[in-house]
């Protein structure tokens, strides 16, 4: 990492993307979970290939737990460890933010032109 980055730089780089933030959001909000049972409940089309590219850079980062039960036949499971807990005020504040933005269901334009008229009320 570069000394200049920001916070947020550093954050989007860690927790965001396509897949990661869901990745997080369902571990949050689930016990551990096998791998073939947290693709299917992601949304999308996620392939194995790309959730296991995710979950070891969340388990490398130091977010998502991989546990190992070391037995035939293989039983492996995912959870969020105590670090990526501290992702669950910013993570649901992003799911707010967006159930919110998909409620108003206006345009984007629409959506300014309200945002703006409130900032300029409240402004006076």
């Amino acid at each position: 990492m570069k000394e200049t980055e920001t916070g947020i730089e550093i954050t989007l780089e860690i927790v965001c993307g396509k897949w990661k933030g869901l990745i997080l959001w369902k571990l949050l909000n689930e016990k551990p979970m096998r791998f073939n049972q947290l693709r299917r409940e992601i949304d999308g089309e996620i392939s194995s290939r790309i959730l296991s590219r995710e979950l070891r850079k969340l388990t490398d980062d130091g977010l998502v737990e991989r546990m190992d039960y070391e037995m035939v036949p293989p039983k492996v499971e995912y959870r969020i460890t105590p670090y990526g807990k501290t992702t669950a005020s910013f993570l649901t504040s992003m799911n707010e933010w967006g159930l919110e933005h998909k409620r108003l269901s206006t345009s984007k334009k629409e959506m300014a032109r309200l945002i703006n008229k409130q900032t300029q009320d409240e402004l006076g």
